[in-house]
């Protein structure tokens, strides 16, 4: 049993016996008693009267600088200024309608609408109906178009053409006709051998019409047959339809085409020779117009020659575009 006090917040006992068991003290070398209570005091532990013990903080260290090393210096070499493209005027990217099963028209999506053909108006009204089709073809100035001569008359002239038409929408705008130009073998005598007109456009917000939808070539070498594109709108419907085959010659000053669906308002469509499905270019060999202006069936086309009268009048366009 421990003795008295110890575990209860006591001192405990002593060697020496300063609280004994019958309550009193001795002391040691013979001095007086005292009372048990006395020298049995409450028990304070140590650490409540001492410091804490904290270990004393390190040495600072010290701090070893490295000698800095001189850097070689180099002679500072200047790059040549690149200088800044600037933006010419923005050319939208040129849909490309597919070949198709040869003779066999299609009606195109949107998405497949070349931008470089579009629809003729009679004044700048589109509730008028177009009745007729033109290309954009390339020239100095960007701005002539490409059709069949019965589909215009010759001088100025209040017909628009709206590029990319479709179901009443002018996506790329309506361009005001200025000039038209077109042989005196037809304004004469109508000869179905000079069906062709080329067209004067204005610009449209200081931008040509070239430059905002593209173009396609002109070639005037005299191409007697070959795989030929054909993009028109007829005038039954608000969505051009297009069509791939291999035309072949009507007569020494015609050619011809069997093709699907080409009726009244497809006269003036351009047929395009070398055709990239990939990116919608080629060259223009022709436009619908011709022998009974155009056909006297709708699966049946025809063409007067780009020969060297077409070449002619195209000049004569391109004259007109400058003055």
């Amino acid at each position: 049993m421990p003795p008295v006090g110890a575990g209860a917040g006591l001192r405990p006992e002593s060697p020496w016996g300063c609280c004994s068991a019958q309550g009193r003290s001795r002391s040691r070398a013979g001095r007086a008693e005292r009372p048990a209570e006395a020298c049995c005091t409450p028990w304070t532990p140590r650490s409540a009267w001492l410091p804490p013990r904290r270990r004393p903080p390190p040495p600072p260290r010290p701090r070893l600088r490295r000698p800095r090393q001189p850097r070689p210096r180099h002679p500072r070499q200047r790059q040549p200024r690149q200088p800044h493209p600037r933006p010419g005027p923005q050319q939208s990217p040129v849909s490309a309608p597919p070949v198709t099963t040869a003779g066999q028209s299609l009606t195109l999506t949107r998405a497949q609408q070349p931008s470089q053909v579009g629809a003729l108006f009679s004044g700048s009204s589109l509730s008028s109906g177009h009745h007729c089709t033109a290309s954009v073809v390339d020239s100095p100035a960007g701005d002539l178009i490409v059709t069949a001569a019965h589909c215009m008359s010759s001088g100025s002239t209040g017909d628009v053409f709206v590029p990319a038409y479709r179901d009443g929408s002018a996506p790329y705008g309506v361009w005001q006709i200025s000039d038209v130009v077109e042989d005196s073998a037809w304004t004469s005598s109508q000869d179905p051998d000079d069906d062709v007109a080329f067209a004067v456009v204005k610009p449209l917000n200081g931008h040509s019409v070239q430059s905002v939808v593209g173009s396609y070539g002109l070639n005037t070498s005299g191409v007697t047959g070959g795989q030929v594109q054909i993009t028109g709108y007829p005038g039954s419907t608000d969505e051009p339809i297009t069509c791939s085959n291999t035309s072949s010659t009507f007569s020494s000053s015609q050619l011809k085409i069997y093709c699907t669906g080409y009726t009244n308002g497809t006269s003036g469509s351009g047929w395009v020779s070398g055709y990239d499905p990939a990116s919608g270019s080629g060259t223009l060999v022709g436009v619908i117009g011709g022998y009974e202006t155009g056909g006297d069936t709708p699966d049946v086309s025809y063409t007067p020659l780009f020969g060297s009268a077409v070449q002619s009048l195209y000049q004569q366009a391109e004259s007109a575009a400058a003055s």
